[in-house]
């Protein structure tokens, strides 16, 4: 059986979507694994233009915004910041 990230080795984003989906989900009452679905978006926007790049760097976005939010320190929220910084600039960029 193919893995997803087999499956964005080839570009296949699409059909490695609800593969990682599954594997990052910790299950009701805690968070997904925020950062693997972060990265996961923003690679895939990187791949593409226009509107559908937008949409999936906003994906990201939200991802390490929530990532950010589960630091438990300051210097930590600190240093998840950048990732947020760093899309919300792109994503400033592109629209």
């Amino acid at each position: 059986m193919t893995t997803w990230r087999e499956l964005i080795d080839s570009g296949n984003y699409e059909s490695a979507e609800p593969l990682m989906l599954a594997d990052t989900d910790r299950g009701e009452g805690y968070f997904p694994d925020c950062e693997i679905r972060a990265s996961f978006y923003e690679n895939w926007g990187d791949t593409l233009v226009g509107d559908d790049q937008i949409a999936k760097h906003r994906e990201a976005l939200n991802y390490w915004q929530m990532h950010a939010a589960q630091s438990t320190s300051g210097g930590e929220g600190t240093a998840r910041m950048l990732d947020v910084s760093r899309v919300q600039k792109l994503l400033d960029e592109l629209t």
